[in-house]
């Protein structure tokens, strides 16, 4: 229960990730690039790397404050899939935070 009040705690209050840890990807050997650019929210992070002999392009979007909100993963298909949102991830950890705090008040 710990656990998921500190996940929800860090969807709200921290920025999990930030462009500037990202910045060291570039230095990894299956990294091709990383680019920076800015869109009408924050930042946007690009990056290209291999992943299991298959190239990966990555795009991580952050808000002004720099919090990481949503990352997608394009594979060389063409096929660009949301792997993260912080709204969803949010969502999931309240739903199952009230899920489990049920369960214990159900048990008494």
């Amino acid at each position: 229960m710990d656990s998921a009040i500190e996940n929800i705690y860090n969807l709200l209050h921290a920025p999990i990730l930030t462009p500037y840890n990202l910045l060291e990807n570039v230095k990894l050997d299956n990294y091709k690039y990383v680019n920076y650019s800015m869109d009408h929210n924050g930042i946007v992070c690009e990056m290209k790397c291999m992943m299991e002999n298959d190239e990966v392009v990555f795009h991580y979007h952050f808000d002004q404050r720099d919090y990481l909100e949503k990352v997608y993963m394009s594979e060389m298909e063409g096929v660009k899939r949301l792997v993260f949102e912080r709204n969803t991830e949010l969502e999931k950890e309240l739903m199952d935070y009230k899920a489990k705090s049920n369960n214990l008040s159900d048990a008494v």
